[in-house]
């Protein structure tokens, strides 16, 4: 504090928001108190911020004047932005070569835009024992929603499908994604101080500030579809429905010209190369088109995808570190918006990251993630990168092609297909996990799958038009993990199984959970009551099933 008190010219913080229209507009917002938080942080200028146990450890200065800049392009680049910066009031003035107490520099490079020959500047603020990223207190950073395709898309089904009941023949629609300005950072190699946020509650305040600007287009301006993604926000609307917008003399979409001129009257900053739109539209890095419901992972990002992925898991000695762990955690994650049936991939890399918070320290990458990575590899080379959303849209209670009732016991497991009056069971053997049921009723799942592709009911189905399977259970764990497609590691083998099937096959499948006295035939056969399972449905045929014996016992570790 005595560095920032005895040099106030080097810490200069501004904002550009008028504060009291930003007040007034949320005046009759529910949460009061988080208003007045949010408004008293941007009125004083700072951002409150946590602090770890760890910090204690830390160095008073850490200089990374070390690093050099690779190329005489790249230095001057980062030169000329400095510049730039400091005319924009985002960087001090020079103060000299030395840091001041307190201070650190990180070293920053300049990096080639994605599909562009452009540069951006990257702060490494993971470089060395006492970077930045080292004082963050991890549960300080959760808590930010972000509006990712797979909030985006029911949001696009629900205004098709309100479009469709009030014009029998659909218009074309299209995508506009108005950005916000996001602040780059830089240390030059005379001293400059740099505005940048602290990066322990950054993701939390930004959400907050910009969510609730989302909220006032949102529930003031009743701009519905609206959804934002950390800075970049986006929605849908018909191609002829276009505004006059002054300050850039172009048309635009209706609602992107409604909030920009809300931005406008907030005194949010925008630049007129960032207001895009058009039929097709990338949207965090995935060609997204709403008039044939698809989003695309671009060849060159999912090649990008591909050979990290690889690299990660086939490095020398096996190990990578907790940093290079998060790194990879955070790249599939956004993969998962057009690939949402491989989240299995992550379940032991997700065991082998818990309780472990030394960024640098190497972890052994053991043989269930090495597997699970190259299960996640082989489907992603294998795949088209095209997610068909609309498949989504469907009642699995009213639409599905089939459905299946299962059930299980600590004897056995059972299920039920009403449409074919056929029933099957499988006795459960002496195992490793055999006083669990949630396991059996989790693998009966996957043996009524298994059956389905089996029986060749799915022989019509299309990526484009999947087969619609719904299976009841009255297994809340097994509705959950079907549904989220997260499990615990021991669990993971028989989603793996299951997502092999799905996408082998092209089967939508839902499990949905059904109370335990509407399941009484699967119950029956799961505990082999095949005289009472008979007399409630008199026509019924049984034989018995065998589940896929990959998934029987426990991951190996």
């Amino acid at each position: 504090m005595k560095t920032i008190h005895e040099n106030p010219h080097l810490f200069h913080v501004s904002t550009p928001i008028n504060i009291d229209r930003f007040a007034s507009a949320l005046a009759i917002h529910p949460n009061r108190a988080f208003v007045a938080s949010v408004v008293r942080n941007i009125e004083n200028r700072v951002m409150a911020m946590g602090r770890h146990e760890s910090i204690e450890r830390f160095s008073r200065n850490v200089d990374n004047a070390w690093a050099k800049i690779p190329s005489t392009e790249e230095s001057q680049f980062i030169a000329a932005q400095c510049i730039e910066e400091v005319d924009k009031g985002q960087h001090s003035p020079a103060f000299g070569p030395h840091l001041l107490p307190g201070m650190y520099s990180m070293p920053n490079i300049a990096v080639p835009k994605p599909h562009s020959d452009d540069l951006r500047l990257v702060a490494n603020q993971s470089a060395g024992e006492y970077c930045q990223n080292n004082m963050v207190d991890k549960s300080q950073t959760k808590g930010a929603c972000l509006d990712s395709l797979l909030v985006f898309i029911p949001l696009l089904l629900m205004e098709a499908r309100v479009y469709t009941r009030v014009h029998p023949t659909p218009a074309r629609q299209g995508l506009r994604g108005p950005k916000e300005v996001h602040t780059a950072v830089q240390v030059a190699p005379s001293r400059r101080r740099a505005l940048e946020s602290a990066p322990e509650p950054s993701p939390r305040a930004w959400a907050s500030v910009m969510g609730l600007v989302v909220w006032i287009a949102i529930c003031l301006l009743n701009m519905v579809f609206l959804c934002c993604y950390v800075d970049d926000c986006y929605s849908v609307g018909l191609v002829d429905d276009m505004t006059w917008y002054d300050p850039y003399e172009q048309f635009y979409p209706t609602d992107q010209v409604r909030l920009l001129r809300l931005w406008d009257w907030l005194g949010i900053p925008h630049k007129a190369k960032k207001q895009v739109w058009g039929e097709v539209l990338v949207i965090i890095g995935f060609l997204v088109d709403p008039n044939t419901m698809t989003a695309t992972l671009p060849d060159d990002s999912k090649s990008d995808l591909i050979r990290h992925v690889h690299q990660f898991a086939h490095v020398a000695r096996r190990r990578q570190t907790l940093h290079d762990f998060e790194q990879l955690t955070s790249w599939i994650n956004w993969s998962l918006n057009v690939y949402p049936l491989l989240k299995p991939a992550l379940s032991n890399i997700y065991a082998k990251m818990s309780g472990k918070e030394r960024s640098h320290a190497p972890i052994y990458l053991n043989k269930a993630i090495v597997q699970d990575l190259a299960w996640f590899e082989e489907h992603v080379e294998a795949s088209s990168g095209m997610f068909f959303f609309a498949n989504l849209d469907w009642n699995p209670f009213t639409e599905a092609n089939m459905v299946i009732f299962c059930d299980a016991s600590l004897t056995g497991m059972g299920f039920w297909v009403p449409e074919m009056d056929l029933g099957f069971t499988c006795a459960v053997a002496g195992d490793l996990m055999r006083d669990k049921i949630f396991f059996w009723e989790a693998l009966c799942v996957l043996g009524a799958l298994v059956w389905y592709e089996q029986s060749n009911l799915a022989f019509f189905a299309t990526p484009e038009c999947p087969a619609r399977l719904t299976i009841f259970t009255d297994n809340t764990n097994t509705v959950n993990i079907f549904d989220t497609l997260r499990a615990l590691p021991d669990y993971n083998p028989i989603l793996k199984a299951a997502v092999d099937i799905r996408i082998r096959s092209n089967i939508d499948l839902r499990v949905v959970h059904i109370s335990g006295e509407l399941n009484t035939i699967a119950d029956a056969l799961s505990r082999d009551y095949l005289d009472v399972a008979q007399s409630l449905v008199p026509n019924l045929y049984i034989d018995t099933f065998k589940p896929p014996r990959l998934t029987l016992g426990a991951t190996q570790k």
